[in-house]
């Protein structure tokens, strides 16, 4: 049996423990890691019961899911402090992901506008948030007055800052890198885009030889082709993630209130009454095989099941799924 696994010499195709060339057999391979999700099957992280809560986490780990980030969104203090009360103790959940409110108003996306404000100075009623062990990863503008204190009081204590909803030029995006920032939320999406003279926030990003770039690979929010840019361009750092709303996985045409604003899905996404998209519906089993069909098995694995652990450090893999070639789930 000739089997696609992470062995002692990394991803690759191995025979009785021993690496191989040529054609496999089954892929064996660690469960998918999600980073930033913020709902599912009519549920949501903000606003949901801790009951509801865990009911979505069991989905998810029938999906596969080894571990996940459930994120925040955009809102007060208060808000965020309510529902870090409800995440669960469960065996996916390997902390949280907070995701806004300091983030720049001209790429909100579909996070609440109102609620976007500039990081604290000094001490605030978000010290609790900041502090607490459970956040690894927080998402901000970097161009934000008080964004780089902000990164450097997070990362000095082992959490990864990423740059998210933001009009950063590139030289904004690397005096943050040089305070500890290294990742990037959802590339392409809601963040100063790509010019000859002003490369912006997706510049740096492309051009890092370590920063972790997020891909929502639902085909919706990032074309293929652009998505086999960023695959080209950091093979190696690139994180599937599903942006996951409360909206995932219900019938098309469903209509439902998140963050204060009337959504709907759609055949293939999620949106506001304006079209905004409003994160996804997929979840990342379908991020994993829409990378798998376009781009193959390993750029999948990579961005789904092992990039993303770095984020998590030193957390044990706690599920195995295996593979066909055709990239059907068949254990």
């Amino acid at each position: 049996m000739r089997t696609l696994t992470v062995g002692d010499s990394g991803l690759g195709v191995y025979r009785e423990g021993q690496p191989v060339d040529g054609p496999w057999d089954i892929a064996r391979i660690p469960g998918f890691i999600d980073i930033h999700l913020h709902g599912g099957f009519g549920v949501d992280f903000m606003t949901s019961t801790e009951a509801e809560i865990v009911g979505w986490l069991d989905r998810l780990s029938e999906l596969g899911y080894d571990a996940c980030l459930p994120s925040t969104v955009s809102a007060g203090a208060d808000a965020v402090k309510a529902a870090l009360k409800n995440l669960p103790e469960h065996p996916i959940v390997a902390g949280f992901h907070l995701e806004g409110p300091f983030i720049s108003p001209k790429y909100p996306g579909a996070q609440p506008l109102s609620a976007i404000v500039d990081p604290p100075e000094g001490p605030s009623e978000w010290d609790e948030v900041f502090d607490d062990p459970r956040l690894k990863l927080a998402a901000l503008a970097p161009e934000r007055p008080g964004a780089l204190a902000l990164t450097e009081r997070l990362t000095k204590r082992g959490v990864t800052v990423s740059m998210a909803h933001t009009d950063a030029t590139y030289a904004q995006v690397e005096a943050a890198a040089a305070r500890g920032l290294d990742h990037a939320t959802h590339t392409f999406n809601a963040m100063k885009g790509l010019h000859h003279r002003e490369p912006g926030a997706l510049g740096y990003a492309l051009a890092s030889d370590t920063m972790g770039v997020e891909l929502i690979y639902d085909r919706v929010h990032v074309s293929p082709a652009a998505a086999k840019v960023l695959v080209k361009c950091a093979p190696d750092r690139l994180i599937g993630i599903s942006d996951a709303t409360q909206g995932a996985g219900l019938p098309e045409g469903t209509r439902f209130a998140m963050w204060g604003v009337e959504c709907f899905v759609g055949a293939d996404d999620i949106r506001l009454a304006d079209g905004t998209l409003a994160g996804s519906k997929v979840t990342l089993l379908e991020v994993f095989q829409n990378l798998w069909s376009d781009f193959g098995p390993e750029v999948a694995i990579r961005a789904c099941c092992l990039n993303p652990r770095r984020i998590l450090g030193d957390r044990p893999v706690g599920k195995w799924l295996e593979f066909n070639p055709a990239g059907e789930r068949v254990g």
